[in-house]
């Protein structure tokens, strides 16, 4: 079972998860009430993570915020991709794949995360915790790209 099939499994008894093939460009997901549509047209990997994205959106977000020029609909944005981030690669499972991994796309591969989304998710750990930090003896540098040593 891939990530997809998890998120929707984890989350089918809350709500209908509606895969579709005729969302229009630049549309990846979008919640209707408890309805949750993903473009069935991306890889698996990014409805994976377009799912977590919506999922949180339903946690956290109130009403209609499909104009992304007004602060309060940017900021509910923000808050549930960053809700994403951590559900889909918390900071654990980043310095475990980390260990097993040798290039940067490996370690996306391990995650089963686009290269695009962990350097996002790199970038949110660095903007969090700063450059630098040192957590269960392992020390994390966000400053160019991720590299983790024991401490």
């Amino acid at each position: 079972m891939d990530k997809l099939d998890s998120l929707i499994a984890e989350s089918s008894a809350e709500f209908d998860i509606k895969p579709r093939t005729d969302m229009p460009a630049g549309i990846d997901g979008l919640c209707i009430g408890k309805t949750i549509i993903i473009n069935a047209n991306r890889s698996r990997t990014e409805q994976a993570q377009t799912l977590a994205e919506e999922l949180s959106h339903q946690a956290v977000s109130v009403g209609n915020i499909l104009n992304p020029n007004k602060m309060e609909h940017a900021k509910q944005e923000l808050i549930a991709r960053r809700r994403s981030f951590e559900q889909l690669v918390p900071l654990d499972k980043l310095v475990s794949a980390y260990w097993q991994s040798s290039t940067e796309f490996e370690l996306a591969e391990r995650l089963d995360v686009t290269v695009e989304y962990l350097f996002d998710v790199l970038d949110y750990y660095r903007e969090r915790y700063g450059m630098v930090i040192v957590r269960d003896n392992t020390l994390i540098n966000f400053a160019n790209g991720i590299q983790i040593m024991k401490a």
